[in-house]
């Protein structure tokens, strides 16, 4: 049974998740009804998408025609540590800290991370915020509502296929052009490559759909 934290952190992130759903189912029934004259789906050709992607940091990889150059992601290591490297996740990596988790999260064979951005934990209100990061048990549960166990596409995304969190919780994926939803969630940046996850970065903490 959740606490009375963790369900209070799931009212206030909850508000507007009937209105963000209805956004949602809105704007899959509308692609599907366009789907033949629609453009592949976001991240269909294996690439990160969303405007978030140009506040990653720019990190060294393999440029066009194989020369070496810069492009804007994760650095590819064990996903606790490359979340760490990046400024907009700050306070993500610092709850996996607190948590306790950032060993699991590294040893990992196979995982995605729908990962709440600075603004998002900004929006629980700073007296939730505080208490949720003080509170370990609290936390913890919290942070598996993030995370799936096996790298999800975003083909299967589009496909609006259920996903079941490691806390055994539902995500409902949703197409809304330019990209997707889960639950109450907007990605702002997806199909982010660690050395052992899939990372979406999303504008709220994300809560079991009820």
């Amino acid at each position: 049974m959740r606490s009375k934290l963790v369900a209070a952190v799931g009212i206030v992130v909850g508000i507007s998740l009937a209105t963000t759903a209805c956004t949602a189912s809105t704007a899959a029934r509308q692609d599907s009804a366009r789907e033949t004259a629609s453009p592949p789906a976001p991240g269909a050709d294996g690439r990160q998408f969303g405007s978030g992607c140009a506040q990653l940091p720019r990190i060294r990889g393999v440029g066009a025609r194989g020369t070496r150059g810069t492009r804007r992601g994760l650095p590819r290591l064990p996903v606790a540590m490359a979340m760490a490297h990046v400024p907009l996740l700050s306070e993500l990596s610092r709850a996996i800290r607190l948590a306790g988790l950032t060993r699991m999260l590294n040893t990992a064979r196979a995982i995605t991370v729908f990962a709440p951005d600075n603004a998002a934990f900004r929006e629980l209100g700073p007296g939730n915020l505080q208490a949720l990061f003080t509170t370990r048990a609290d936390l913890a549960p919290v942070l598996r509502f993030q995370i799936v166990a096996g790298r999800v596409r975003p083909a299967e995304l589009a496909r609006q296929r259920v996903l079941t969190t490691i806390a055994g919780t539902k995500i409902y994926p949703a197409l809304a052009r330019p990209s997707y939803y889960v639950n109450n969630a907007f990605v702002t940046c997806g199909n982010l490559r660690a050395a052992n996850a899939t990372v979406y970065i999303v504008n709220q903490v994300v809560i079991p759909a009820t």
